[in-house]
């Protein structure tokens, strides 16, 4: 359960430097902002996620118990919530291949929703095309899920970025 303390820092627009310092001071403020990730606690679940997201570094060894929850917990939230789980999960690879396979099929789930925010989509498609390299045998699916149906929603940019990771896998 989060302390009243840190749904106020998260109630609040202070520097990010400051909620970070607070995040990281203690591991109890750290696993406060875990939990409150994986609720439906708006405004403060998103701010949680985002902070963390910024408090925790590559393979932080303090998310690897909650990983699979936090994982888990990704279709259950709205589009900018996601994005910031979808980060937070990213910071922490490579993964377990029990969570690489939930979190694939998450990302998968993600990018097929053509009305998701292109953030959302762009991390899942990224996450998907770095298994692809993985496992070359997937790389014929992504082809297909990478077609114009799906990225038509998407900007030019971030059209182009697929485009050349794809060329990049067939080559």
């Amino acid at each position: 359960m989060p302390s009243v303390e840190l749904k106020k820092i998260l109630d609040r627009q202070h520097p990010k430097d400051y909620v970070v310092a607070f995040l990281n001071k203690n591991n109890d403020n750290f696993k406060q902002a875990i939990s409150l990730i994986q609720t439906s606690e708006q405004p403060y679940a998103w701010r949680a996620a985002w902070i963390l997201c910024h408090a925790t570094k590559k393979q932080d060894k303090r998310i690897l118990p909650y990983l699979l929850d936090i994982i888990k917990a990704i279709p259950n939230k709205k589009d900018g919530h996601q994005r910031e789980l979808l980060k937070v999960v990213m910071k922490m690879e490579p993964l377990n291949e029990e969570a690489e396979g939930y979190f694939f099929d998450v990302c998968t789930n993600l990018w097929e929703d053509v009305n998701k925010q292109p953030a959302v989509r762009y991390y899942s498609g990224c996450y998907m095309l770095t298994m692809a390299t993985k496992y070359p045998e997937i790389k014929n699916e992504l082809e297909v899920l990478f077609g114009d149906y799906y990225t038509q929603s998407l900007s030019p940019g971030i059209k182009r970025i697929f485009e050349r990771k794809l060329a990049k896998l067939n080559s």
